[in-house]
């Protein structure tokens, strides 16, 4: 009888401490959440890093994001732009010897893991959160070109986003020095600049 009560208090308290980090880990998601939708505006420095140890590749990209409600703009040194002026979302690309840039409607980038115009609050609804250590992990209920995302704080702060798609590969998005200051930026891409062009725009 000892052990049977033994075991019976060790089951509720596994399920009762389940329980407590399930609920701080979905109250940091929706402070987060909170934080980040409520600025439509702002500046943030993003290094972008590619990492797949099984096939072999590492990439890493160092560019400057600015987000201006449904608008934004992220350059990645002087050859990569990624742009949605509102109508249209552009991804251009320049290389030695080729440059080429795509066209997308807004919400339908198939080259983006994670939107950039929601890069700090993409997560508001539909994902199940779980802590692992101090790391926020989501799971998507949902088909998303990821298959979870581990995000990374400083207090209520983002420092790193993490999204694992399909193939193993890491999508790591170094987030700092943000700042609600966004004069001067032109949501702008010279679409002549670049010799390839190629139309996915479907239906808007």
């Amino acid at each position: 009888m000892k052990k049977t009560l033994n075991f019976f208090i060790c089951a509720v308290f596994i399920v009762t401490a389940h329980s407590s980090m399930a609920q701080d880990a979905d109250g940091l998601r929706k402070r987060l959440y909170d934080k980040y939708s409520q600025v439509p505006n702002y500046k943030v420095n993003v290094t972008y890093e590619a990492n797949n140890d099984k096939m072999g590749f590492n990439n890493v990209q160092e560019g400057s994001l600015v987000v201006m409600g449904e608008r934004y703009i992220l350059n990645y040194g002087p050859n990569e732009r990624w742009v949605n002026d509102g109508k249209t979302e552009y991804v251009g690309t320049r290389e030695t010897d080729h440059s080429q840039i795509l066209m997308f409607c807004p919400g339908q980038n198939s080259e983006a893991i994670i939107d950039y115009g929601s890069l700090l609050s993409f997560y508001g609804s539909g994902y199940t959160a779980s802590m692992e250590g101090d790391v926020l992990k989501l799971v998507p209920s949902s088909k998303m070109p990821f298959t979870e995302v581990h995000i990374k704080t400083s207090g209520n702060d983002i420092v790193s986003i993490t999204a694992l798609d399909d193939f193993g590969t890491e999508h790591i998005y170094k987030i700092s020095g943000f700042s609600t200051n966004t004069s001067g930026a032109q949501f702008t891409i010279n679409k002549n600049a670049y010799a390839e062009k190629i139309d996915e725009r479907k239906g808007c």
